[in-house]
């Protein structure tokens, strides 16, 4: 007996009308009354009155239903089952990260256990901070590598790894420095802001600290581009608050790093579901604990 006869059987005894659970199932409406002739001639039993251009359930389908639909969940329950025992079976292991993981210790630790681990596969997948946590508790992934500014929640396993220090990014040749090569965030008031928009989950932050400092940010620009943004910093367009380990590769003789005299609390992180995961992501997990 076939699962998909039954499925054309259940839907048409919820909707007792051909088109309709033709367009639900996406086929037509020969199709669906040849699958429930095929269906009532397998089973020796007259599945559904027809009379006037209607129909409605029979004596005899009613009795089938209730075993077609427990047939029917056993079988979508084996395949979920299944589809879990290979995903616990699988050493492939998807890893959603922030664009600018590779700039992070973390990173060569993800690369060291690779080395040492030929037979788990990792396939990196860069997103933008405000859809990790999402795509975590969607399970399209198995972990993910972010930064945190605070709580998060319960359902969650945490594996806080490095902090990152906030900088000003300003042109080479800004001179407003304290004694000690620092720079007080009230001397940027009066700047054009250029800053990573709320995907990188950098804004509010941001904004949280200058309305501390006693200012509201101007803010001229926003994108998630570092390089263009260090771009219009170079050429003299504005100035930016960033995250040290992010943007020193743009360090260069036009541009400068100035720590900035207020900290801005935060964690990079591996996150993944509290409970059961695979056994390459326990693998992994395991050897980040043993080894950051």
């Amino acid at each position: 007996m076939e699962i998909s006869k039954l499925k054309v059987f259940l839907d048409l005894a919820k909707t007792l009308n051909y088109s309709e659970t033709a367009d639900r199932l996406f086929t037509t409406q020969g199709n669906i009354s040849k699958q429930i002739l095929s269906l009532e001639k397998e089973l020796g039993v007259t599945l559904f009155v027809r009379a006037h251009r209607k129909i409605s359930l029979s004596s005899e389908g009613a009795m089938v239903k209730p075993y077609a639909r427990k047939i029917v969940n056993d079988y979508e329950s084996l395949n979920i089952k299944i589809a879990d025992y290979l995903d616990d079976q699988s050493m492939t292991i998807k890893l959603f990260n922030i664009p600018t993981m590779t700039n992070y210790d973390s990173f060569l630790l993800l690369a060291s256990f690779l080395r040492e681990h030929a037979e788990v596969h990792v396939e990196l997948q860069e997103k933008e901070s405000e859809q990790l946590f999402d795509s975590l508790r969607r399970n399209d992934c198995d972990i993910i590598f972010t930064r945190t500014f605070g709580k998060i929640g319960k359902d969650l396993d945490v594996m806080p790894m490095e902090e990152d220090q906030l900088v000003a990014m300003v042109p080479a040749d800004y001179s407003v420095l304290q004694k000690d090569g620092s720079i007080k965030l009230q001397q940027l008031a009066g700047e054009k802001f250029l800053l990573l928009n709320s995907a990188t989950n950098l804004l509010d932050p941001i904004r949280n600290l200058c309305h501390k400092a006693g200012f509201t940010p101007n803010i001229a620009y926003t994108g998630t581009r570092i390089d263009l943004i260090a771009a219009m910093v170079k050429n003299h367009l504005g100035v930016s608050l960033m995250m040290q380990k992010t943007v020193e590769r743009f360090v260069d003789d036009k541009i400068s790093l100035i720590p900035v005299d207020c900290k801005l609390p935060n964690q990079l992180c591996f996150i993944r579901k509290r409970g059961h995961n695979s056994q390459a992501s326990d693998k992994l997990w395991e050897f980040i604990q043993e080894n950051k």
